[in-house]
């Protein structure tokens, strides 16, 4: 799927309409998070193939794309959805220690990022270290394989990298 033109949107426009109470949201995670998992997706209102070869609208939308572009609102509104999937996944995951807020954040981008069925498993079908350490509760342990998980379609990606050591930071923050 090819463009002739982007169409971008405004990260912190689409955050102000989650957080500012136009989109409906109960959401878990802090403004913080959203700045971390907007600023490393993007926003384009038009259609793209993102780096792991999904067709992508919105910030990281993945659900239900077709070829014309979308609003504002509906970006909004896809991307609080799937943050609440990527909250939800984390719930069904954790251990029976409670979690600090910079761990839900970190973890709740982490899995928006690789999608509930990548973060708790291999592609060989085994668990992976990260679903196991959340699992277990220990949530320290976790934060520290999240520098691990830097490669998209096979290549080490700057922008994982980068995204990465945000998330690794606010595992640790608090």
């Amino acid at each position: 799927m090819k463009t002739k033109n982007k169409i971008v949107c405004s990260v912190m426009a689409i955050i102000a309409l989650v957080t500012g109470g136009v989109v409906q949201s109960d959401l878990m995670v802090s403004p913080k998070a959203l700045e971390i998992i907007g600023n490393a997706e993007g926003c384009r209102l038009d259609p793209y193939v993102c780096p792991s070869g999904l067709i992508t609208n919105g910030v990281g939308n993945t659900h239900g794309v077709d070829d014309k572009p979308v609003t504002e609102i509906q970006v909004a509104e896809d991307w609080v959805r799937n943050i609440k999937s990527a909250e939800e996944c984390l719930v069904a995951s954790m251990g029976d220690a409670p979690m600090s807020q910079g761990q839900i954040d970190a973890f709740t981008s982490f899995i928006f990022n690789t999608g509930c069925t990548r973060f708790r498993h291999n592609p060989d079908g085994s668990e992976t270290r990260i679903y196991k350490h959340i699992r277990k509760g220990d949530y320290p342990k976790a934060c520290n394989e999240l520098k691990f998980w830097v490669y998209g379609a096979g290549k080490k990606l700057p922008g994982l990298v980068k995204r990465r050591q945000k998330e690794t930071e606010l595992c640790f923050a608090n």
